[in-house]
């Protein structure tokens, strides 16, 4: 169990990413400013298929995508409103799988939110992308077994 200070600045957090930001340009800080560099094309295509909501909710520090993740099974630590997860479900192909885990809740509920959307643009059959509230510090409780992912971002 977290120690009270533990746990209040974890509500903080979730407060600051649940509710006080609605969108990318609410951030109140540039810590995550990345150079910009050419991005490749197929990263580029994978992007523009995401839902606006989703992208605009993106709070992230930038996006590392290794090669050759087709199939693959990824798990995304701090997955937020899961515009990453989206994009790499797309360059896993449908038998690969992305996991999301994020502690607020209303991030996963709009990642959650557009999961038939992504399938159908897609043309998935089934779903190959799943979003679990929960603390990355503590993946058990959240059903995530160890060694059962290739790749963890």
């Amino acid at each position: 169990m977290a120690a009270p200070r533990d746990a209040e600045i974890r509500k903080d957090v979730q407060t600051y990413y649940g509710q006080v930001l609605k969108k990318s340009a609410d951030l109140q800080t540039s810590a995550c400013v990345t150079a910009a560099r050419l991005v490749p094309k197929h990263i580029r295509e994978a992007l523009r298929n995401v839902h606006e909501e989703v992208s605009s909710r993106y709070y992230g520090c930038g996006l590392v995508i290794p090669e050759c993740l087709e199939n693959c099974w990824i798990l995304d630590l701090g997955s937020g409103s899961g515009r990453d997860c989206y994009v790499l479900s797309q360059l896993v192909g449908e038998r690969g799988h992305v996991t999301g885990i994020d502690m607020t809740e209303s991030q996963v509920e709009v990642a959650k939110k557009y999961i038939e959307y992504h399938m159908e643009k897609y043309g998935f059959q089934t779903p190959n992308v799943t979003f679990l509230h929960g603390y990355i510090e503590n993946l058990e409780e959240t059903g995530i077994k160890n060694e059962s992912y290739d790749i963890v971002m």
